[in-house]
């Protein structure tokens, strides 16, 4: 490639590093700047208490519409965020949460379903959790059969043979305690 193709190519390389940098920094804000113009602050409160957000999104609010001018109408949020707390707090949505490994941030505490709330996530996200190790002791086997194909001594295939056999009691054990976990859950 000639030095005119290759200042070219650098060019726009910089320019696609710039734009890829400007989408991440612009990722950062709670709000882009069409959103906080439009903003209806009662169904965003509604939206942000249905994500299970902290009372402080507000705020985030705050800082990302005040560098366009617009401040947020925070009795309209807070009402809104009470309304869609209230529905995030279900017990089966905790359930649910707890499944997939998601984030809670502590918002269901003082509602009046947030004990079974957080009793059903906390069963789910256990559950959860062993299943996640479950998966990487799987991976790790598969890692440690591929090994045992390519040993090239009897001593190494000896030791690889008893970390399997370790692993798989392993595996026993975590499947156990996962139906242990299951049976012992909370119904929502």
């Amino acid at each position: 490639m000639n030095s005119k193709h290759a200042g070219h190519w650098s060019r726009a390389a910089a320019t696609a590093a710039a734009i890829a940098a400007m989408a991440v920094l612009g990722g950062c804000a709670s709000m882009s700047e069409s959103e906080c113009q439009r903003a209806d602050w009662y169904q965003k409160g509604v939206q942000d208490g249905r994500d299970g957000q902290t009372r402080d999104r507000v705020e985030d609010h705050a800082q990302a519409c005040g560098k366009v001018g617009v401040h947020p109408d925070e009795a309209r949020w807070q009402s809104g965020w009470a309304e869609g707390v209230r529905r995030y707090c279900r017990p089966a949505n905790g359930w649910q949460l707890g499944l997939k490994g998601e984030f809670y941030r502590g918002v269901c505490a003082d509602q009046p379903d947030g004990a079974a709330f957080e009793d059903a996530y906390q069963s789910a996200k256990r559950i959860y959790d062993v299943g996640q190790q479950i998966d990487r002791n799987y991976r790790d086997m598969q890692r440690l059969e591929r090994d045992l194909a390519e040993a090239k001594t009897d001593d190494e295939r000896k030791r690889l043979r008893g970390l399997l056999r370790e692993l798989d009691i392993e595996q026993q054990r975590l499947r156990q305690r996962q139906r242990m976990e299951m049976l012992s859950a909370p119904r929502p």
